[in-house]
């Protein structure tokens, strides 16, 4: 199964918080980083539909289409 960017990105930082383990707070944000890009990479459509559903959810999906742009712009 291929697997896109995102869902790379996602699972690279979930594997690096894992080894690393620096401290509690900074892992739980790192992974739920990671399991929110595993979860726009496997279903982009309902993940930004959510997204847009939330306050302020316009402005966060102007951050996601640019950083959309930016790991595209690497592949």
């Amino acid at each position: 199964m291929a697997l896109n960017y995102r869902t790379k990105l996602g699972t690279a930082l979930a594997v690096g918080v894992v080894v690393g383990l620096m401290s509690f707070m900074l892992s739980v944000m790192l992974l739920a980083v990671a399991a929110f890009l595993v979860a726009w990479g496997r279903e982009p459509k309902q993940t930004e539909d959510f997204i847009g559903g939330l306050p302020g959810g316009a402005q966060l999906l102007k951050w996601l289409a640019q950083l959309d742009a930016a790991l595209a712009s690497r592949d």
